[in-house]
């Protein structure tokens, strides 16, 4: 038989030797970086939207002006695409555009949507020179571009007007009266009116 002091020996060495294994384990576990997971499969899928718009007149004329008589010609746009959108009119021909603002006090110009007023000028002057800052108190021209509705839904329309009038004070009639309304290029006209376009835009943007 083993003396007593040779059994404890031997329990405390079994007992060390279990620690450094069990030491081992976790060693090797934190090294390897097992773990459990699982997974779930997924699709990513959309639609793209659209901006697109409609008018149900592209040809608007004022008829027979006369001096002191504002005359109003109207038109609807619908929004045709699948998002809201702005609304806008562009006054895209420089020449034509120019003609208009070169009546100073002698020319009205008006655009209304909706029945609200979106501009309103009796002073069409765009000669910074003559005028210094424009404001509506003073020289106040037809800007390239004026916002006629904001966040029309898809479906929904806008209606909106342009009114013109000379001024009470024009003279000069010729002879045989008529003529063609907003000649251009000034000096020697080789068109009249004024184009414009009707332009969608992103709810926020501007054309």
């Amino acid at each position: 038989m083993l003396p007593q002091i040779n059994r404890r020996s031997r329990v405390a060495i079994g007992a060390g030797s279990l620690v450094l294994v069990a030491a081992g384990l976790v060693g090797s576990v934190g090294g390897s970086l097992a773990y459990f997971s699982d997974s779930q499969a997924g699709t990513l899928s959309g639609s793209v939207g659209s901006i697109k718009g409609s008018v149900n007149t592209s040809t608007l004329a004022f008829t027979n002006l006369l001096p002191g008589e504002v005359q109003t010609v109207q038109a609807k746009a619908t929004n045709t695409g699948l998002n809201n959108q702005d609304v806008w009119v562009v006054f895209d021909n420089a020449d034509a555009l120019h003609a208009l603002n070169n009546l100073g006090t002698y020319g009205e110009f008006h655009i209304t949507a909706e029945g609200s007023a979106k501009f309103d000028s009796a002073n069409l002057n765009d000669r910074s020179s003559t005028c210094g800052a424009f404001n509506p108190a003073g020289c106040w021209p037809v800007p390239q571009k004026v916002k006629l509705a904001s966040n029309v839904p898809p479906t929904g329309t806008v209606t909106y007007e342009f009114g013109f009038g000379y001024a009470g004070k024009l003279q000069g009639q010729t002879s045989e009266g008529g003529g063609a309304w907003n000649a251009y290029p000034l000096g020697a006209p080789t068109s009249s009116g004024l184009p414009y376009k009707i332009v969608e835009t992103q709810v926020g943007q501007q054309p």
